[in-house]
């Protein structure tokens, strides 16, 4: 068993050589699929209370999921629903994700416990060919409660090892990933765009923010909280600060340059959100001065995006 400071991947206990890999798309597989179905969640909701015409609302959802090339590009709000929750082709659909959990956990099955190897099984076994449109609510509600019950075991059965650390790991680039994906969908919004609750509530941020702002979301006070607040279990800001936690930990060399460019693309945003704080209480500035700042503040979100993206490549190439 690796002592007190040790590496936990090279020689620890429970974890053979093929598997890190495999454990880290076990968490990744896991985590995508409770993002996704927190996205389809606020996105019903969204069409609802503010409807979109059908390729419009289609677009929104399929760029908030990752899935934003141009053959998506000309679905249909139903077609795009269809393709995230039941295509198990679709890198960016729960399906996929599910599956590749559970192939994942087949694949490091000697590191893993027994429950938590059979509950990935069975939800791969109930996973539906396809969803019809008045089911896609509880559909999105099984999934949440099928990720919640693996996050449970992961917390309750795996060893404090290499294994619970690669999991974690996977759990953590990935939910970094999905929030960055998230505000870079949004990044071209206004201000006060009803898309910024959108992207809250996707992210199961609604409360956090109300209990930090008190009123209705902003640009800046929606991208503080999902960027750059540690704090919050959903940021980026606080996966990739566990991420290296992770890292450290695992004695990986993967991902340096990669999340600190991370780091600079977040110093840059800050530097954007306090700007847009003060500017807050002066007049409004002249539509060019807004839109430039809105340039800005996209740029900042796409970079960030870019490297947490370069990041998780590094650490996948790592542990190949």
């Amino acid at each position: 068993m690796a002592g007190i400071g040790e590496p936990l991947v090279r020689g620890a206990a429970g974890v053979s050589a093929s598997a890190p890999a495999h454990l880290l798309a076990l968490g990744r597989g896991v985590q995508r699929a409770d993002a996704t179905a927190r996205i389809l969640e606020a996105h019903l909701l969204l069409a609802r209370d503010h409807p979109l015409p059908d390729a419009a609302d289609a677009r929104l959802v399929l760029r908030a999921c990752g899935a934003d090339d141009a053959a998506d590009a000309r679905l249909g709000r139903s077609a795009a629903i269809d393709l995230l929750t039941a295509d198990r082709s679709h890198p960016a659909s729960i399906a996929h994700a599910l599956v590749e959990a559970r192939d994942a956990a087949r694949l490091a099955r000697e590191s893993l416990p027994a429950e938590l190897y059979d509950m990935l099984v069975a939800t791969r076994a109930r996973l539906p060919r396809k969803v019809v449109e008045p089911r896609v609510g509880d559909f999105l509600a099984w999934v949440r409660e099928r990720s919640a019950l693996a996050v449970g075991l992961i917390e309750s059965a795996v060893a404090r090892d290499g294994a619970f650390e690669l999991i974690a790991l996977g759990r953590r680039l990935e939910r970094a990933a999905a929030t960055a994906r998230l505000l870079v969908a949004h990044a071209d919004d206004a201000d006060a765009d009803p898309g910024w609750m959108f992207v809250l509530r996707s992210a199961g941020a609604h409360e956090a923010h109300v209990r930090a702002h008190r009123g209705a979301p902003t640009a800046a006070t929606a991208i503080e909280l999902l960027a750059l607040d540690e704090r919050f279990p959903r940021s980026v800001a606080h996966g990739l600060v566990h991420a290296e936690r992770s890292l450290r930990a695992l004695d990986v060399g993967g991902g340096a340059s990669g999340l600190a460019a991370s780091r600079r693309a977040a110093a840059e945003l800050s530097a954007l959100v306090d700007a847009a704080a003060s500017a807050a209480v002066e007049p409004s500035p002249a539509p060019a001065e807004a839109d430039r700042a809105r340039a800005r503040r996209a740029s900042a979100l796409r970079s960030l995006h870019a490297a947490v993206e370069q990041a998780t490549r590094e650490i996948l190439v790592a542990l190949e």
